[in-house]
């Protein structure tokens, strides 16, 4: 398999995408060179991984010569813009799950509503996720893999102090508060820049950031279910006093996950990935560390947001039929399985689990997944202009939470119908 460098000038030549081959709709002869972009720097276990399912391809599609260009995630954005101008995109390509729908608006996935209905794995696939794929009754990816949140937690600690697994907010805020008291470090870590955890609450609680009404997203975050959320959430640093304040305007990577991995931190927000990161900071404790999910507040789990990847076919590749055969190699149970257990991250298929014992917990945990807003511009609201953690940032340091809830609302009504 030849992967292309990160840095490579996207070529704008007027060639067809996908190789001479044109086998739209699985007939015709097989493509001379196959297409991929996957998200991120890549790594060597990557590649490797990448080389196996190639493998399998090839096995059927022997003179294909499956090509992967690595898009690093900042560069994602003007690199999907350049493909458009020149014509010149991939075959397949892996999708942050957030901005699908903002690609099917603009037309660039190839509907494979056809090549879905006759794939048997369909049907174990998370259903949540799959309907962020769809618009207006027709499929244009698939899921692939989730990174759901759980709340990490040190099960010795707990021992020790006599706590249960909390299962309602009132007994979260006090499981904080006995670790603060008992071992002299923060109870548990609560960032501002953290909206995966921050929906959780939400959701437990029976709110929503914005419902569709009358074919509009309507904002409900001024609403009681939501509003006492975001308070809950937030006071847990300015009013409980159970998390610190260092991590006001800052996300889990930037803090928490290193105080927990080195001891200094109760309890805190992440995902199943973050085990072998936490791994790298201190692996001293690593048999210590546990983790529950995110409770509602009347007791029970909170749905998650499954931030991920889904897989899509390029909307001009002239090799549509070859390149939904690789995402059903690429997601078939045997190499989602090796996904998950490489990536860390929760493969979207019921049939797979972690095989670390560890990670256990986070399978049905995927099982319960929620998304935002369905909306083209929830990369706006939520990434661009930050709209929650900034809310939640200004409730933190005293603001009035009526009146940043008010503002937060009205963005969403306005940047969620773009």
């Amino acid at each position: 398999m030849k992967v292309a460098a990160t840095t490579a000038a996207i070529a704008l030549a007027a060639t067809a995408c996908g190789g001479d081959g044109d086998d739209e709709g699985g007939s015709g002869k097989a493509p001379a060179q196959l297409k991929v972009w996957m998200m991120g720097e890549g790594t060597p276990e990557q590649t490797k991984f990448l080389d196996g399912v190639e493998a399998e391809f090839k096995a059927k599609h022997s003179g294909t010569d499956v090509v992967v260009k690595y898009v690093p995630w900042p560069q994602v954005a003007t690199t999907f813009q350049k493909a458009d101008a020149g014509g010149e995109g991939p075959d397949v390509t892996e999708l942050g799950n957030s901005d699908v729908q903002s690609h099917i608006e603009a037309g660039r996935l190839a509907d494979v509503s056809k090549d879905f209905g006759a794939w048997a794995d369909g049907k174990n696939l998370n259903k949540t996720a799959l309907a962020n794929d769809q618009s207006e009754g027709k499929t244009y990816a698939v899921p692939w893999y989730g990174g759901v949140r759980a709340v990490w937690y040190r099960k010795d600690w707990f021992q020790e102090l006599n706590i249960q697994t909390p299962k309602t907010w009132d007994e979260l805020r006090a499981a904080a508060k006995k670790i603060q008291d008992g071992k002299k470090v923060p109870g548990i870590g609560v960032p501002s820049d953290q909206t995966n955890a921050l929906l959780s609450f939400i959701w437990g609680n029976g709110g929503d950031v914005a419902v569709k009404e009358g074919g509009k997203w309507v904002g409900k975050l001024d609403q009681p279910q939501a509003k006492e959320a975001v308070e809950f959430y937030a006071g847990l640093v300015s009013k409980d006093k159970v998390a610190p304040a260092k991590y006001v305007g800052k996300n889990e990577l930037e803090g928490p996950q290193r105080d927990f991995a080195l001891g200094k931190l109760g309890m805190y927000f992440d995902g199943s990935w973050a085990l072998k990161e936490m791994k790298k900071i201190s692996d001293k404790d690593a048999d210590k560390w546990d983790v529950f999910p995110i409770p509602s507040k009347a007791g029970g789990s909170a749905p998650v947001m499954a931030g991920g990847s889904d897989l899509a076919v390029w909307a001009d590749s002239k090799a549509k039929g070859a390149a939904f055969e690789y995402i059903q190699l690429l997601n078939n149970a045997k190499n989602a399985k090796g996904w998950a257990d490489y990536s860390g991250f929760s493969s979207m298929r019921s049939d797979v689990q972690f095989s670390d014992p560890k990670l256990a917990a986070f399978g049905p945990i995927a099982q319960n997944t929620k998304f935002p807003p369905i909306s083209a511009g929830w990369g706006e609201f939520e990434q661009a202009k930050k709209v929650l953690p900034n809310t939640v940032k200004s409730i933190m340091q005293g603001g009035s939470a009526d009146g940043e809830l008010k503002k937060a609302n009205q963005q969403a009504g306005t940047l969620l119908n773009p």
